[in-house]
């Protein structure tokens, strides 16, 4: 009798083994494998945003005619937003290329004030600059920048907003380069309307200069359209702070995060908006 229980007892171990396995893969391969238009449409920019591989890639181009854009279906409350992205492998002076969270109406007028988190690329030849930003109902003027480590046009890399009650933290390739946390008690702004995802690709002479428009198109590509965030419901906005979200319950960097924040802030960051003279008016500032 013990030999049989025994032998049931591994049996049933065995099937549990294999069918965590089972659902382990099925997660990992249904993540990838979420298509452009589950979770995304096409913003701007007519032909010049070509979705490939079956929607598990999109291309955005932009030439001296026009850029391009896309946008999430939903907005959201909180959660722990990424995009796998490879940017113009040319000449990039003066483009841009993003992903980022925004309250901004669709075609809002950006000067108005609302809440933002930003990843921005600014091109150049051999040199790329990561610029991070804030928008906290306020101009935003938040900037922290960065050169990488790694050359953001070889190859794809992940970018991934980690946005909740406690703090937003960005990551790239899940080494969190930014924290800016939620300090509303000391008087710092903070994010919190609804917000919706938004990639595009532009130029701005006035901020990063001229584009050489020869070595156009510019193309920046995009995949893995996964989502984890929290729906925004107009009537019950405090549920996207609830702890059954994972991300909710991520209140600080684990010390293994902490040493790697603390490595790029000494050997990647080129610039941050507390070393400005104006750094006074944001008491974050004065915090760290």
């Amino acid at each position: 009798i013990n030999l049989v229980l025994e032998y049931t007892m591994v049996s049933f171990q065995a099937i549990l083994v294999f069918i965590s396995i089972f659902f382990f893969v099925n997660q990992c391969v249904s993540a990838n494998e979420v298509q452009f238009y589950q979770n995304y449409y096409q913003k701007y920019g007519g032909d010049h945003i070509i979705v490939t591989d079956q929607g598990k890639e999109v291309c955005l181009m932009m030439d001296q005619y026009t850029g391009s854009g896309f946008i999430s279906n939903q907005h959201f409350g909180s959660g722990d937003f990424s995009i796998d992205l490879k940017i113009p492998n040319r000449n990039s002076t003066g483009v841009i290329t993003t992903f980022y969270l925004t309250s901004l109406p669709i075609n809002g007028d950006p000067g108005i004030r609302h809440d933002e988190i930003d990843f921005e690329f600014l091109g150049g030849d051999g040199k790329y600059t990561l610029n991070t930003n804030i928008f906290a109902n306020d101009g935003g003027s938040r900037e922290q920048q960065f050169n990488l480590e790694f050359d953001p046009t070889k190859d794809f890399h992940t970018y991934r907003i980690l946005w909740n009650q406690y703090h937003i933290v960005f990551y790239a390739d899940d080494v969190p380069i930014r924290v800016f946390k939620n300090n509303t008690n000391y008087g710092v702004n903070y994010p919190t309307n609804k917000m919706h995802i938004e990639a595009t690709i532009w130029n701005d002479t006035n901020w990063v200069g001229d584009v050489d428009w020869s070595q156009g198109p510019f193309k920046a590509y995009y995949r893995d359209f996964s989502i984890n965030g929290c729906q925004y419901q107009e009537s019950n906005p405090q549920e996207c702070y609830n702890d059954n979200y994972y991300w909710n319950t991520i209140m600080n960097l684990s010390p293994d995060e902490m040493q790697e924040y603390e490595d790029v802030k000494a050997e990647q960051m080129t610039f941050s908006y507390c070393m400005r003279n104006n750094s006074m008016n944001f008491p974050e500032c004065m915090l760290n």
